[in-house]
């Protein structure tokens, strides 16, 4: 009985090793929890297009925006785990595990955790209204003027996350403003209807070198190549204050190892090219680099930190 039952466990692990030499046999679907044209978007239709490339079987971009991303993650949780649905994210699914109090799914348990593809560090950024010029000067002025100053994005968003966590290492007392998205809460602090916010380098470095915002510090672990003069939030007193924008691939729970193993080696072999390396840089981030093992530890690693930031907070939406 034990020698057919190993026999039985070896058929199956050809079985399973040949179909992941044959994959993809079809077209395989990578659903995006946003809209068309936003930076989670523009990442995965590249990814997308070189995995087509090189896999010889196209990977279909689906977009679904609804609920915060939470519909596309539940989507991708419930699909079949063979493959040919997968999950591009960006921090908000780890995120919105917490904050929501039913997401739809469990972002612990219910994924596979493929690669990392790309991040980007963001700026703190300021009205030029304002009289400080760091985040030292920001914290003095916050807690001279407790609820006086007042920064805005998405709820949620890994933007408004990363100034609840300055709140809570630094003390300051500034008011939350929800929008809608990141633009709008952009443009209301060029126009001094908010003081503050958090921003992508990419969009934010045109505002901020015509002058129309000031950049107080940036959350990467060195400083920004066009900001060389911002210091880090690390050099400003706040080491743990990291909050990159980074993107992902996701498959289902119990997706054949093999899979994921040969995904994310075609991806680390895209991230090598000179010509992806531009071309993720020309969308404002770098290529992060990382296997499904490591991968899987920061993605784990976000779900905690940010976890810890949404409880002590207090945030949650029902």
């Amino acid at each position: 009985m034990i020698r057919r039952g190993l026999f039985a466990f070896a058929a199956i692990l050809l079985l399973s090793n040949a179909a992941a030499a044959q994959y993809p046999e079809r077209s395989v679907k990578v659903v995006v929890p946003a809209a068309p044209g936003g930076g989670t978007d523009v990442q995965a239709r590249y990814m997308a297009s070189r995995l087509s490339e090189r896999l010889g079987h196209q990977f279909v971009i689906e977009n679904v925006g609804a609920a915060g991303g939470n519909v596309a993650a539940a989507q991708v949780a419930k699909a079949e785990p063979d493959g040919y649905t997968l999950l591009m994210i960006a921090p908000a699914t780890v995120i919105n595990h917490t904050l929501y109090a039913h997401p739809g799914f469990d972002a612990a348990r219910d994924f596979a955790q493929v690669a990392a593809w790309a991040q980007s560090p963001m700026l703190f950024i300021a009205n030029p209204g304002l009289a400080v010029s760091n985040l030292q000067e920001l914290t003095a002025a916050a807690k001279a003027n407790p609820g006086k100053l007042s920064f805005g994005s998405g709820p949620g968003f890994i933007n408004h996350m990363v100034m609840e966590l300055y709140k809570i290492e630094s003390g300051a007392d500034i008011v939350f403003v929800p929008y809608r998205g990141q633009a709008p809460a952009l443009t209301d602090v060029v126009s001094g209807q908010i003081q503050l916010t958090v921003d992508s380098i990419a969009s934010s470095a045109p505002f901020v070198e015509d002058k129309k915002v000031k950049a107080l510090a940036t959350t990467g672990a060195q400083r920004a190549a066009v900001f060389p003069d911002v210091p880090t939030v690390a050099e400003s007193g706040y080491p743990r204050l990291t909050g990159n924008t980074w993107y992902g691939l996701l498959a289902p729970a119990k997706t054949p190892p093999n899979i994921v193993a040969k995904l994310s080696a075609e991806i680390a072999a895209i991230q090598a090219e000179p010509e992806s390396i531009k071309r993720i840089q020309a969308m404002g981030a770098e290529p992060f680099i990382g296997g499904a093992t490591q991968f899987k530890q920061f993605y784990q690693g976000e779900l905690m930190k940010w976890a810890d930031v949404i409880k002590t907070s207090g945030l949650r939406i029902e």
